[in-house]
């Protein structure tokens, strides 16, 4: 069953300063910082998370 998600812009949640760049504290201990350039979308991950990517999906661990 279709679930129903929020679609938000990139420039309408990064602060006016800084249009390319954007920060989610998604949960303790795991944030994504987010660049957008011409070419390209650069996820860093400033807690030094590890990750999988497992069927086209991110899998974020908390450092340990």
């Amino acid at each position: 069953m279709p679930t129903t998600v929020a679609l938000h812009k990139f420039e309408n949640l990064a602060h006016e300063k800084s249009k390319t760049k954007l920060l989610l504290d998604t949960k303790k201990n795991t944030e994504l910082y987010i660049t957008v350039t011409k070419t390209r979308t650069i996820i860093e991950f400033p807690f030094g998370n590890k990750f999988d990517i497992v069927s086209g999906m991110i899998i974020i661990h908390d450092k340990s």
